[in-house]
């Protein structure tokens, strides 16, 4: 339910303790905001969270925001603070600032605090969010003896039933709490003059995206140009003061301003011509051998594990595509895994991947770490397979080296040596621009939504085939760059 035009509510504040600018847009110029799924997602999971953290302390009121005014909220609050010892999403009003915290419970002297997250770490964000929850809270008469960050714990095995005291970890924040409240209240004044007045005159910058990225990022970088200084991939000069000093563009940058990376990059972007170092591409090639393998892994994560073995945020292979070649230039072979909905896929893959690659074959997957930590977490989940398993590893090869290292770099890279802007610079005709799904955060949706399809055949066909149709284009995205490398190796 919306505030009033110019009111705070805790998730105002935060966006404005982020950017007065996005404060006032979402005020004054809803219609500019552009949410992306991935925001939505979040929101969701985080929802799921705070729900199963409420179960650490049961048999609490739950106080309803759906369908329910401010000040039947905090009626209800009220009566509850007076009749329950534990309060969900308990509603407070102070200071023109509407909060909803997550748990309370009274103890000797008054109430806890708890706030939680749907994270395994403790950000400053998250004490910033606390601190104002507790400036309202106290403000509105209710007396807290400590705040409490809750998060999931990391190191948390699924073993049997969740263990909720295990899963996740409480910090008493309450010092950190109590040294923001001078801050807070001079940022809710702050906030309420900017929103009674005229846009802010705020230039983009490093805060459009950190914490977290904003919803009027169209709007606010809508003049920025193709080819922007903000393409310049790597540390060194500070792209944004470039912008603001009136150099937009990429190949406007001086020369003299740059080293390394960075300098190859505008020099090569001026040219727009290729490197190649030939030598550097004929080691490369080198370290291959025949049957060659290509293995791509797609995975779903979950702060609450689903399954045993699983920790919070572990990244579980659920899908690979397999192309493979037993010659140079040879037939190219494919087959692939995606699990059926709703089962715990790693038995099965590990098992299935074993069948696929001979032992001791050449494998070569675009940056290693991420197959060789899946397949390290397989071994280590099942003992039996273990060895098997580790020996991929020890034969694999990564394909993003001589991209990595620029031994081969296109301007159209644009300084990133990511597979998808690799491929299009280099595969005529080849990228991933017109696919169903297009990424891996795209992946693991279409795989969450392919569970909620169980019982409906025709939509999880279709999602299957898209899924089927994005890890094989990983795949033969590497087999197409190892072409290149080889013809531009001269071999």
């Amino acid at each position: 339910m919306p505030t009033k035009p110019y009111s705070l509510s805790k998730s105002r504040y935060m966006k404005g303790m982020q950017c007065h600018k996005a404060l006032w847009l979402a005020t004054h110029k809803p219609e500019l905001r552009e949410e992306s799924e991935a925001a939505t997602e979040a929101f969701a999971q985080g929802h799921k969270i705070g729900d199963l953290a409420q179960d650490i302390f049961p048999g609490g009121m739950f106080i309803p925001f759906d369908d329910l005014g401010f000040d039947k909220q905090l009626q209800r609050t009220k009566r509850a603070l007076i009749t329950h010892k534990v309060v969900y999403e308990a509603a407070f009003m102070h200071n023109g600032v509407f909060v909803k915290a997550d748990i309370l419970r009274k103890v000797r002297g008054g109430w806890e605090q708890y706030e939680v997250k749907g994270s395994s770490k403790i950000k400053d964000i998250y004490l910033e969010d606390t601190a104002v929850q507790y400036h309202v809270i106290t403000g509105a008469g209710l007396t807290i003896t400590k705040a409490y960050l809750v998060h999931l714990n990391s190191s948390y095995l699924h073993k049997g039933e969740l263990d909720l005291n295990e899963l996740f970890t409480r910090h008493n924040i309450t010092d950190e709490v109590l040294a923001r409240q001078a801050a807070v209240k001079k940022e809710i004044a702050s906030q309420k003059r900017m929103l009674k007045g005229n846009m802010p005159a705020i230039a983009i910058g490093p805060w459009c995206k950190d914490p977290y990225e904003c919803d009027f990022i169209c709007h606010c970088w809508k003049n920025v140009p193709d080819d922007s200084v903000f393409e310049l991939a790597g540390k060194g000069i500070d792209t944004f003061d470039l912008y603001h000093q009136g150099i937009k563009k990429l190949k406007d940058i001086p020369l003299n301003l740059l080293k390394g990376k960075q300098l190859q990059q505008v020099q090569v972007a001026r040219s727009k011509k290729t490197v190649v170092d030939k030598k550097a591409l004929r080691d490369f090639l080198d370290t291959l051998r025949y049957p060659l393998y290509f293995l791509d892994f797609e995975t779903f994560v979950e702060g609450i594990p689903s399954y045993d073995g699983m920790k919070p945020f572990q990244q579980v292979p659920f899908q690979y595509s397999l192309h493979w070649q037993k010659q140079p230039g040879g037939k190219l072979y494919h087959t692939d895994y995606l699990a059926q909905p709703g089962i715990d896929p790693r038995k099965e893959i590990a098992g299935q991947l074993l069948k696929d690659i001979p032992a001791n074959s050449c494998v070569v997957a675009y940056w290693k770490s991420f197959e060789a930590s899946r397949i390290k977490e397989l071994a280590a989940l099942f003992p039996a397979k273990k060895k098997r398993l580790l020996s991929i590893i020890d034969n694999m090869v990564d394909l993003i080296d001589p991209f990595k290292a620029r031994h081969l770099y296109s301007w159209q890279q644009k300084g990133s040596h990511s597979i998808k802007a690799v491929l299009p610079a280099f595969v005529k005709g080849m990228s991933y621009e017109d696919m169903e799904i297009g990424d891996g955060g795209a992946a693991m949706e279409a795989y969450r939504r392919m569970c909620e399809y169980a019982d409906q055949p025709k939509e999880l066909a279709k999602v299957r085939a898209n899924l089927l149709e994005y890890c094989k284009q990983d795949t033969l995205a590497m087999v197409k760059l190892l072409e290149v490398i080889t013809d531009k190796a001269g071999k």
